[in-house]
């Protein structure tokens, strides 16, 4: 008499998720959106992320005269999902990549928080 017993493993155990925001988005490109002021009625924003880790920032502060100001400067993908944009001065921002969108992130690349969160979104043009 023969008796066999099967433990086989189960084998569709989950695969570890490698998945990252930089892998999976296309995210170079032009980005738009008009971010809070606090003595302006916003700052109509624009920034462009070229494939050659470069960039451009055009900050145009509405209701002021000659108030328009371009950055330039490099990037870098942190993490996989945090876009450090670094100007000619070597000042940083952040920003968190998202499908369509870029949301800006505090000095402490932590996510706004608050009723104005929304506000600091740059969503790509078309």
């Amino acid at each position: 008499v023969l008796i066999s017993c099967n433990n086989a493993k189960q084998k569709n155990a989950e695969a570890p998720d490698m998945h990252t925001s930089e892998m999976a988005l296309d995210f170079h490109g032009t980005y738009e959106g008009t971010l809070p002021c606090a003595d302006c009625e916003g700052i109509k924003t624009q920034l462009t992320i070229k494939d050659d880790n470069t960039f451009v920032l055009v900050s145009d502060y509405l209701g002021e005269e000659d108030a328009k100001f371009e950055d330039k400067g490099t990037y870098f993908i942190e993490n996989g999902e945090i876009l450090v944009a670094q100007d000619e001065d070597g000042e940083q921002k952040y920003y968190k990549l998202q499908e369509g969108s870029l949301a800006q992130l505090d000095t402490n690349k932590k996510p706004i928080e608050g009723d104005m969160a929304p506000l600091y979104v740059l969503t790509k043009a078309q």
